[in-house]
């Protein structure tokens, strides 16, 4: 079945690239196109869309302001905010974005994004989940450069300060970030993360050993090489968490 999508924007070019883009995949089906945020309302209660891609700047009403009104329609209503503004990457991650596209719209990136609402739709087909029980996961949102990465907190073995800039280790991948580990941690659920070091932050579900070298600890991961400094001061605090 065809995911059935309303775009807003209150720029027709913009609206015409996203026309083009999505015309060209089979799974989707454009049902309405809105040029702000009250246009948008309506649309949801006339045509009960299964995903939305809007801007945030729009008139009447913002991308912002409009999705919060949507979601009291269509509770499970899942969301791509395609835009120019960086600035709202946050608020949109707490809204349950499924992703945050960033304008000049990329093809590619644009059908990785709409991937995601495919995967998620399958999820809750029949057989795999019940309607309007789709769990988004708890994700660490950073930038780097311009772009902005949303990484499943599940997967952060752990992260280290390195000079000015912070490292995300995860079995797979290294991100680099210029955001401040302090606010990193204000991020990530305190049950599960513990800054075991002015410089370190771990999971410490992923921690497997932990060793005694020299003046510190060293914690130790699953499929990596890399590991943690845990500081003499803290590792009587962290084998009391790991208990």
């Amino acid at each position: 079945m065809k995911t059935r999508i309303v775009l807003a924007d209150d720029n027709e070019d913009e609206l015409n690239i996203l026309r083009h883009y999505i015309g060209q995949l089979p799974d989707f089906h454009i049902v309405d196109t809105c040029r702000n945020g009250e246009e948008l309302i309506d649309s949801v209660m006339k045509s009960r869309p299964d995903a939305i891609l809007l801007d945030i700047r729009m008139p009447k009403l913002n991308g912002l302001e409009a999705i919060r009104a949507c979601l009291k329609i269509i509770s499970d209503l899942l969301f791509i905010f395609v835009t120019s503004d960086e600035e709202y990457a946050v608020q949109a991650f707490e809204l349950c974005a499924v992703d945050y596209v960033m304008k000049p719209v990329e093809k590619g990136r644009l059908y990785s994004a709409l991937e995601k609402i495919n995967k998620i739709r399958r999820r809750t087909e029949p057989g795999q989940a019940l309607p309007g029980t789709v769990e988004f996961e708890k994700r660490l949102i950073i930038r780097e450069g311009n772009d902005y990465y949303f990484i499943p907190v599940k997967d952060i073995l752990f992260i280290e300060k390195i000079g000015k800039k912070c490292h995300i280790y995860t079995a797979a991948n290294e991100y680099v970030t210029n955001d401040n580990i302090g606010e990193m941690l204000q991020q990530l659920p305190d049950h599960l993360f513990f800054l075991s070091h002015r410089s370190y932050i771990v999971n410490i579900t992923k921690i497997y050993c932990v060793l005694a070298r020299n003046q510190t600890y060293l914690a130790y991961f699953p499929n990596t090489s890399k590991y943690a400094h845990v500081s003499k001061l803290k590792i009587e605090e962290l084998q009391n968490k790991l208990k």
